[in-house]
C-alpha cells in the first residue's frame, strides 16, 4: 500500500509505504516520536525526507507557499 498525503512531498528518491517507520520532527527539527507512514496517510502539508546521516526517513510540517507567475502562465 502507498501512503497518500495531499499537497506534501517526498524527497527524490524515497518510496513512502505504509509499514515504514517515520521519525516526526518539530518546527526545531526535534524528534518528537515514530509513526508508521500509514498512520500519517490522508494529512496534509507534509514534508517527507531520508536523512542522509542516518538513514531514518523523517518528516515535518511543510508550510512554504508556491505562487506561480500569473505572466507566465497568462495564456494557459
Amino acid at each position: 500500500m502507498i501512503v497518500y498525503v495531499q499537497f506534501s512531498s517526498v524527497g527524490a528518491g524515497l518510496y513512502v509505504t505504509a509499514g515504514i517507520k517515520v521519525t516526526m520532527l518539530d518546527n526545531t527539527g526535534k524528534d518528537v516520536g515514530v509513526r508508521k507512514a500509514r498512520e500519517l496517510s490522508g494529512n496534509s502539508d507534509m514534508l517527507f525526507r531520508r536523512n542522509s546521516m542516518n538513514g531514518r526517513v523523517e518528516c515535518l510540517t511543510n508550510k512554504s507557499e508556491i505562487e506561480l507567475n500569473s505572466q507566465l502562465h497568462a495564456n494557459n
